[in-house]
């Protein structure tokens, strides 16, 4: 009886892969990163399971691809969460003046609202919130309302998840504790 050769796949690091391997293994790991997280954060390890073995050595590189964009977020603890609603285009960097003043902007009525009451509501310097709405109306977030001078953001639906910040989103231990 001849002897078959079982060969099992082995790892392969990202700086031996081929620009088709490369491609592959890129697009396994981001629909399955893309589909575990749809069901909540998951640990990184957890997200590294299921993946074929030979796709393991890109996967610290799509990841980091994906935080980059950001598309995904790390929570801290090895932990990574989907992005829900920002674009998967810039990287998600905190600013929390900026953030502070589009949430302002979220909060206020349709007609929008002047640098100096944004400033004069969130104690900031008026220099500080000007500069905030120059970033945030380049990134595409607000505009100008149809009274000069007022800012507003550019999407209903945006300001409503602002508006509801962390509500109905589901922070679940998904790490088995046996």
């Amino acid at each position: 009886m001849a002897r078959r050769s079982l060969r099992r796949p082995v790892p392969v690091p990202y700086a031996r892969m081929n620009e088709k391997d490369r491609e592959r293994a890129r697009g396994l790991i981001l629909a399955h990163v893309r589909n575990a997280l749809v069901a909540g954060p998951h640990a990184v390890l957890e997200l590294r399971k299921g993946l074929p073995v030979e796709a393991l050595g890109a996967f610290p590189i799509v990841l980091n691809e994906m935080v980059e964009a950001g598309e995904i977020a790390s929570m801290g603890h090895s932990v990574y969460a989907r992005v829900p609603w920002m674009p998967a285009t810039r990287k998600v960097v905190a600013s929390p003046v900026k953030d502070m003043v589009f949430a302002a902007l979220s909060e206020l009525a349709r007609e929008g609202s002047l640098p100096e009451e944004l400033a004069e509501n969130l104690v900031l310097p008026l220099k500080t919130v000007q500069r905030a709405l120059v970033d945030l109306e380049g990134e595409g977030m607000i505009h100008e309302s149809r009274i000069p001078g007022r800012y507003r953001p550019v999407s209903r639906r945006m300001a409503s998840h602002v508006r509801r910040g962390a509500a109905g989103r589901i922070f679940a231990d998904v790490l088995s504790h046996a």
